[in-house]
């Protein structure tokens, strides 16, 4: 099974995501389908994603328990929607062991962390049983809507490299500049446990390619 995650980061209202909803149109797949949605979407999103047999995860998930601690969203407020959390995104520039404390945290709330990490240094320190991990390089991330794909060769020597540091049975997501016209060299490269795309996620059609992508490889 592959997990494709579309992460809609800062970008969706109500309006858009009401059109988005209209626009997608369920595919037959074995894989998981994720959204990543900011918080205040997640109960707005929680009944189409049940109909739609999408899951739910959240962008971020507070370091700290239950309390006082005004403005923060914790895991055991966020488990009511969605069992997987993006955890470590390199757009937060967090340090390592911040991370881990949303990891940690999340796993403490069953909740699945999709760990985003840039070197396999830091994969193996992040790494524990229950966790994705998604590696992603941040000067491949589209920016303002412009792809900057990494050559898929690179991808491909790069995911070795970093599954050569893990156990055997860890599939690695990958994250940097997805989109339907990159997404079949992806799903051919035997070590990625599927995609996370950003900015071609918020069309509900592109997000449906690349979901048919992986589906058309199963």
């Amino acid at each position: 099974m592959k997990y494709i995650i579309a992460n809609w980061k800062m970008n969706m209202d109500l309006a858009s995501i009401t059109s988005w909803i209209a626009g997608y149109k369920k595919v037959d797949t074995q894989n998981k389908v994720i959204i990543a949605a900011s918080f205040l979407h997640l109960p707005l999103l929680s009944e189409f994603a049940k109909s739609a047999g999408i899951e739910l995860a959240s962008q971020d998930v507070s370091t700290l328990d239950k309390g006082a601690h005004t403005g923060e969203v914790g895991a055991f407020q966020i488990k009511q929607f969605c069992n997987y959390s993006i955890v470590g995104h390199s757009e937060r520039h967090e340090p390592i062991d911040v991370v881990l404390k949303k990891r940690d945290m999340c796993l403490a709330n069953k909740i699945t962390p999709i760990i985003c990490f840039v070197s396999p240094e830091d994969a193996v320190k992040l790494y524990t049983p229950g966790v994705l991990l998604a590696w992603e390089d941040p000067n491949n991330i589209s920016v303002n809507g412009q792809y900057r794909e990494k050559d898929p060769a690179e991808i491909e020597t790069g995911i070795k490299n970093i599954s050569d540091t893990l156990p055997k049975d860890i599939a690695l997501i990958y994250g940097g500049s997805v989109n339907r016209n990159n997404v079949e060299n992806l799903t051919k490269i035997a070590q990625i446990g599927g995609a996370l795309p950003g900015n071609a996620s918020l069309d509900p059609q592109h997000f449906i390619d690349i979901i048919d992508a992986y589906a058309k490889a199963e």
